[in-house]
């Protein structure tokens, strides 16, 4: 019983569905208003869960994030 967003956000993270996939989960399950702002929140999670899981090799991605969420704020 999770967010339909968590799920979007280890489909970018992944990044292996295309703009076809997007516009079909769209038609079915509209994105809430702000998801644009969420969207790399909900990825981060996945990065961070990722990387205490399986280790450093997802630092590079969820700083990325954390650093992109950041500059968000400030604007």
């Amino acid at each position: 019983y999770g967010h339909s967003e968590a799920d979007l956000g280890i489909v970018s993270m992944f990044s292996g569905f295309g703009p076809a996939f997007h516009k079909s989960y769209h038609e079915v399950l509209p994105p809430a208003p702000g998801f644009a702002a969420r969207r790399d929140l909900y990825e981060l999670h996945h990065h961070l869960n990722h990387w205490e899981i399986f280790g450093a090799g997802y630092r590079g991605g969820a700083m990325k994030l954390v650093q992109r969420l950041l500059a968000g704020m400030n604007k």
